[in-house]
């Protein structure tokens, strides 16, 4: 994630650079630290003087999704649900080639056969493209998922999960390839831990924590022996379980010494286990876990890198259920990123979960009778008994 300060005028600042100081450095005009990202023209305002002459800007943390952002919320519902149902074909097939390599590369661990890292290049790079063409269809398949492939799918959602991530962060293309390659091969550590100890129903005795912790460094020997591999790819994948206070592990690494690849995987790899069914535990709802994260922030996770991820993903994530104020369910459309209790949904069932005409409606702007509607909650499907694989034809 390379980074190059340069000086500009104020005038030249526009949304989605980030700002880390203001002022020339001498004693009437001091340098006044900033370090944030204008994400509009109200936040140059707020963050920079109006006598402001010179800006600092930090090259390597620029949005250049943020014009993306910016046109979801000239949407409408009707237009939102359009460009789901078109892109969710695409995404599927994105979705199951990862998924057939996941399965793969996974077994040929177990079997202790070289792993086919180049087979992954094109993956990561489809993956890419389809968060770019269409981040609501991608993101959608993530939480349409079969519960019994924990083991692969999770995989593909922590590749996903960190490429959106990276992707807010500014990182370039190629930066993007080799992240994604480290969080499709993450926990490959794992296909060399006993299956007694991987998928033990109940809580590990210390021995067996051991044993697990161990899949990070499995992880790295599985992979230094590929030729080729940047190290930022190695780093990505051994530190993955560092924490940021240094409460991680294998070796303790604290704050920004832990590679920016890691610290974005360790984000997406804790979102994507909680949010997913485990032999041990039921899923948590996505607000329900950014909520928890929340309370990780500086301690386990980097707070810069975990409040964008919030922001990005939002509370409630494209393919999610919710029940509306009104008690009818909807499956989440759309994020309102500056608004996020307020995204754009499908209505589909009443509140005995019976389907109704199906109503598109943008909840920052709807309006009945003077009044509004809100999300209520969001609730376990598999609680109402809700198949969310079978969901996904009330979206095409």
């Amino acid at each position: 994630m390379s980074e190059e300060i340069i000086i500009i005028k104020k005038e030249d600042v526009r949304p989605g650079m980030y700002v880390q100081t203001y002022g020339t450095g001498t004693f009437k005009d001091p340098y006044v630290k900033v370090g944030k990202y204008i994400e509009s023209q109200d936040d140059i305002a707020k963050y920079i003087p109006d006598d402001t002459e010179h800006v600092e800007i930090l090259t390597g943390k620029s949005l250049p999704d943020l014009k993306y952002s910016c046109d979801k919320g000239s949407l409408t519902a009707e237009d939102s649900a359009c460009n789901l149902a078109k892109g969710i074909p695409e995404a599927r097939r994105v979705h199951e080639e990862a998924l057939d390599y996941a399965r793969k590369f996974i077994e040929d661990v177990r079997k202790g056969k070289t792993v086919a890292v180049e087979e992954a290049i094109p993956i990561v790079g489809q993956v890419i493209d389809s968060l770019g063409s269409n981040e609501p269809a991608a993101l959608t398949l993530a939480f349409l998922k079969r519960y019994d492939e924990y083991t692969y799918t999770h995989s593909i959602n922590v590749n996903l999960y960190s490429l959106l991530l990276g992707k807010a962060l500014g990182l370039q293309r190629n930066e993007l390839e080799m992240l994604g390659i480290a969080a499709l091969f993450h926990d490959v550590g794992k296909g060399r831990i006993p299956s007694k100890v991987l998928n033990k129903p109940g809580k590990l005795t210390d021995a067996e924590f051991c044993i697990m912790k161990s899949h990070s460094q499995k992880g790295l020997d599985v992979l230094k022996g590929v030729e080729g591999l940047n190290n930022a790819i190695l780093r990505g994948v051994v530190e993955h379980h560092e924490r940021y206070n240094g409460s991680g592990y294998p070796h303790g690494v604290k704050g920004e010494n832990i590679h920016p690849f890691a610290r974005i995987i360790a984000i997406s790899d804790v979102y994507d286990a909680l949010t997913s069914v485990r032999v041990y535990k039921k899923a948590v709802t996505p607000a329900k876990t950014l909520s928890q994260m929340y309370k990780w922030k500086g301690t386990d996770f980097d707070p810069a890198y975990l409040n964008r991820f919030i922001r990005v993903m939002g509370i409630y994530p494209p393919g999610t259920l919710v029940q509306l104020d009104d008690l009818r369910f909807a499956i989440v459309l759309e994020t309102n990123e500056s608004k996020p209790r307020h995204p754009k949904v499908k209505v589909l069932f009443n509140d005995k979960m019976q389907p109704v005409l199906a109503e598109c409606i943008d909840l920052d702007t709807y309006r009945e009778d003077g009044s509004g509607l809100k999300v209520m909650r969001q609730p376990d499907p598999r609680s109402l008994g809700v198949d969310m694989q079978q969901l996904a034809r009330f979206l095409v």
